[in-house]
């Protein structure tokens, strides 16, 4: 059995930075970027010009239109935000499927991996060299956790859960749980009851992780009423930087 070392942390105070100028690259830091979809709706028919005809497709395929603009949001920042690494104009940047379903960057240039997460008004991407992963999740005070605990979490998380303000505690857990396997490309299978999300240091047995690289979480608020945890592949702790900046400044 290999053993695979996971730390998970959480990141009271967040620096998100508005610094147009900055030099984007992947070099010895992970960056993480969030976008208010609100912010950005009157560019909607701006943003629909930078994205190919299969995505356009998809964005149409969309019953509802909120979700249509956050997916063309979404999908225009990628753009816009690789690009920048990339020196590559948005439009020309290619996505290919790779294992286990895991989209990459096909384009020429830089190493550059990333991950996207989307809830309530909010946009995260991640950016790294190495394996990343990202997820965002609202603080839903009315969704039913308990009925998902048993099958999903140990039991010392259960206990950490039902203490004080357990809806937070749940997504605080569960966004954790979830950026690692996007990290991985595992999916939400029967592992996830066993994949770590309480604070400290754990060993893991890599078939549960679905890596035999060390594992670095950090949690850290968006807003008041949204989480997000960021995963990444390091044996040390790297430089983190936030970036709060609207695509049209970019």
């Amino acid at each position: 059995m290999e053993v695979v070392k996971v730390e998970i942390r959480y990141l009271d105070n967040v620096e998100w930075q508005q610094d147009v100028s900055l030099n984007l690259t992947t070099n010895a830091h992970v960056d993480v970027w969030r976008i208010k979809i609100v912010g950005h709706l009157p560019f909607i028919e701006q943003f629909i010009k930078l994205l190919l005809p299969d995505e356009i497709i998809r964005a149409e395929r969309y019953y509802q239109e909120k979700d249509r603009q956050r997916f063309v949001v979404s999908r225009c920042a990628l753009r816009i935000i690789l690009g920048r690494y990339l020196g590559q104009q948005p439009e020309n940047i290619r996505f290919e499927i790779g294992a286990n379903k895991k989209p990459f960057v096909k384009t020429t240039g830089a190493t550059v991996n990333y991950n996207v997460s989307h809830s309530d008004e909010w946009v995260t991407i991640a950016v790294s060299k190495t394996g990343v992963g990202i997820d965002t999740e609202k603080i839903d005070r009315s969704f039913a956790y308990k009925e998902i605990l048993a099958d999903n979490f140990s039991e010392d998380e259960i206990s950490f859960i039902n203490q004080s303000n357990p809806e937070e505690k749940f997504i605080l857990l569960w966004t954790r749980k979830e950026a690692i396997t996007k990290l991985t490309s595992q999916g939400l299978d029967e592992r996830l009851k066993y994949i770590p999300s309480l604070d400290g240091n754990h060993q893991i047995n890599n078939k549960i992780i679905n890596s035999s690289k060390a594992i670095k979480l950090i949690t850290f608020k968006l807003d008041d009423n949204n989480l997000a945890t960021l995963a990444y592949e390091s044996e040390d702790q790297v430089a983190i930087r936030f970036h709060d900046i609207g695509l049209t400044s970019i």
